[in-house]
């Protein structure tokens, strides 16, 4: 396991990488970014934390019985949520960690592990090319062009493939509307298709 897998089971989400969406909201003064104090966005948190753990167990080759000791540890910050659910419920904690586990594993078996930057820029090249010499006919095609060109942008940003981008700011990028976008999305881009 690497260290910083190491680091997230026992010292949890220092960082506030995985605090997201709901966990946190805007303050009143419209620049910076609060906390919330709800239960359902420290849930949240708690779920992306358990879910990277896995991920990493799984990518290291290890299995759920590793995974839920590793999680149920009373010293592991990481497996906070997890412990939370077992004192709650007791036998509810161990569906959820295999529920996770086998959205984990399947994440793992299913994506390439990019080793550095340098990997995951070859990897968006050869996307980019395969996006670019892909014919996109008709308006709808020239349109799901720019919004898929719109990502790449973003995933060069942000060093791979994995990046985050809003309704908004995508359409922005692709120079549409967001309805154009989101038709685009329903009607050409749909996942598996």
């Amino acid at each position: 396991m690497s260290s910083a897998a190491a680091d997230l089971v026992l010292l949890g989400d220092l960082t506030g990488r995985y605090a997201a969406g709901s966990y946190s909201r805007l303050a009143s003064d419209r620049r910076s970014v609060i906390l919330r104090a709800d239960r359902r966005g420290a849930a949240e948190h708690g779920h992306r934390i358990t879910a990277a753990i896995e991920c990493h167990i799984a990518r290291a080759g290890g299995n759920v019985d590793q995974l839920t000791q590793l999680l149920l540890h009373t010293e592991h910050e990481g497996g906070r949520l997890a412990r939370s659910i077992a004192l709650r419920s007791g036998q509810t904690a161990l569906d959820y960690v295999h529920r996770v586990w086998t959205s984990a594993t399947e994440a793992v078996s299913t994506s390439m592990a990019l080793g550095s930057r340098h990997d995951a820029y070859e990897v968006l090249a050869a996307l980019r090319d395969r996006i670019e010499t892909t014919p996109w006919r008709g308006e709808r095609g020239r349109t799901a062009l720019r919004v898929l060109r719109a990502h790449l942008n973003f995933a060069e940003i942000a060093g791979g493939p994995l990046h985050h981008a809003s309704e908004r700011q995508t359409a922005e990028e692709a120079g549409i509307s967001r309805t154009t976008l989101r038709a685009a999305y329903e009607k050409i881009l749909k996942p598996q298709g």
